[in-house]
């Protein structure tokens, strides 16, 4: 695993977290059972110490002897009687000359005066608890009984706790390392594998490739979003091959009728005055044809590089509808379809640019004539509230469902073999769309495959 990858930092950032907890989290531990033993031996001694001096009626009573190492014996502690004066009277299990060190002047007052001494000792390096309790008779505080316990004893189970904390420890850490492995590995895994598939796609230009991850999360979002933009770039590069194809093939066709025509009329391959015209019409179409076709290029060149300026005026679009309408009228007849302009009886004003307006209505209406065998085209101009609503309804051969999100993307076409029957590029909505866009409006196509298509496009008032 390398040390830079994803999976190694994420894995030593989980680690990193968990040994900053169980760390502090076992020293606490480890210092609420030291203060807890602790706290238990001196009650246990003080409570001990408290029912033994209960049961001493006089210090001289040979019973006391087996009391007192009854209860050192039991509790493993070492313990004195002591008279008024702070002499040994009776010590059990425990070094000579130890008491008369261990109690002082001050202490023997306090326990004179009834109170309870509890404190730690030192005794030649070794640490105890020590509790002294007054003896207290009808007659008075006749000694006092004292209680030694070892820290060693209470160290030797503070060792054994603290090895098997730092053996829990141990054993946490090594799961802390397996969750951190599995877990690392199970949110770098996928991030390894989208980063070799965006680099093949990057370098292999293999756009088929897809990201086999699905979950409800980030990762699972980013997943979805390199299979989309892998998709995208494949219909991209599909539609860019098809565009040249086509773009060939529309090239090629009036070159070859222009070459062939022009050809024919320098060579006086004529039969008379009107085929002689009939075959320079065709050169001017064919012309005129490839003339559109590059101004669609240099179109959407422009618009890719944002080079394209409006001029924007104060534009009747009731008369610009019927200026485009008269231009049409003549193709539309061809194909004996009827053309109609539904327009108010008050004019509509917008700002726009003329031109390009213009360009909108006639790739708009050109391709409703061009995918409509038979029945009607109807340009609409409406008021809408705050909009003004521009449509091109046509009974042509519709579009399928499933066609429709991708019309406005570059060289897409429904139908390729269509199209290329009726000269389309995979430009025109394309263009269309850019052009609304810059006037601060928007486009929406409606479409019904064999029953028709309405383009609607909504503008905004003055």
């Amino acid at each position: 695993m390398k040390l830079n990858s994803v999976v190694f930092k994420l894995g030593a950032t989980i680690l990193f977290l968990q040994l900053i907890i169980l760390i502090p989290l076992g020293y606490i531990i480890l210092q609420l059972i030291l203060n807890y033993s602790i706290n238990q031996t001196e009650t246990q001694l003080i409570q001990l110490s408290e029912k033994y001096a209960e049961q001493v009626d006089d210090l001289k009573a040979p019973e006391n002897q087996q009391l007192l190492e009854q209860l050192t014996t039991m509790t493993d502690t070492s313990a004195a009687i002591l008279n008024q004066q702070g002499e040994m009277v009776l010590q059990t299990n425990w070094h000579d000359n130890i008491v008369d060190e261990a109690l002082e002047n001050p202490q023997l007052q306090q326990l004179k005066e009834g109170e309870t001494i509890v404190e730690g000792y030192n005794f030649n390096g070794s640490n105890y608890l020590k509790v002294a309790q007054p003896i207290a008779t009808p007659d008075g505080i006749q000694g006092s009984v004292v209680l030694f316990s070892s820290f060693g004893l209470i160290s030797n189970s503070i060792h054994n706790i603290i090895f098997l904390v730092i053996l829990a420890s141990l054993g946490a850490v090594v799961l802390a390392i397996g969750f951190t492995i599995f877990i690392s590995k199970k949110l770098g895994a996928p991030l390894v594998t989208m980063e070799k598939v965006a680099k093949e796609i990057a370098e292999q230009k293999n756009f088929s490739l897809r990201v086999d991850y699905k979950a409800n999360d980030e990762i699972g979002s980013l997943a979805q979003a390199i299979n989309h933009l892998s998709e995208t770039l494949e219909r991209y590069q599909t539609n860019r091959n098809e565009f040249f194809s086509n773009i060939t093939h529309e090239l090629k066709t009036p070159l070859t009728y222009v070459k062939g025509y022009a050809n024919a009329v320098r060579h006086e391959m004529y039969q008379s005055k009107e085929e002689r015209d009939e075959f320079l019409e065709i050169i001017e179409n064919e012309s005129d044809h490839i003339s559109n076709l590059m101004d669609d290029l240099t179109d959407m060149s422009k618009i890719e590089e944002g080079k394209i300026d409006l001029n924007v005026e104060e534009l009747d679009m009731n008369h610009l509808a019927e200026e485009m309408l008269k231009r049409s009228q003549f193709r539309a007849a061809e194909k004996g379809l009827q053309l109609h302009l539904d327009i108010p009886d008050h004019t509509i004003w917008i700002k726009a640019d003329r031109n390009r307006m213009d360009q909108i209505l006639t790739n708009l209406v050109e391709n409703a004539v061009r995918y409509t065998e038979k029945g009607r085209i109807t340009l609409r101009i409406a008021n809408q509230s705050d909009q003004v609503l521009v449509q091109v309804i046509d009974t042509g051969i519709g579009i399928k469902q499933e066609d429709v999100p991708y019309l406005f993307e570059r060289f897409y076409r429904v139908d390729k073999s269509r199209s290329r029957a009726n000269g389309g590029t995979g430009l025109g909505l394309a263009i269309v769309k850019h052009l609304v866009e810059m006037h601060e409006g928007s486009i929406e196509i409606n479409s019904e495959l064999n029953k028709g298509t309405t383009v609607s496009l909504y503008f905004p008032k003055q």
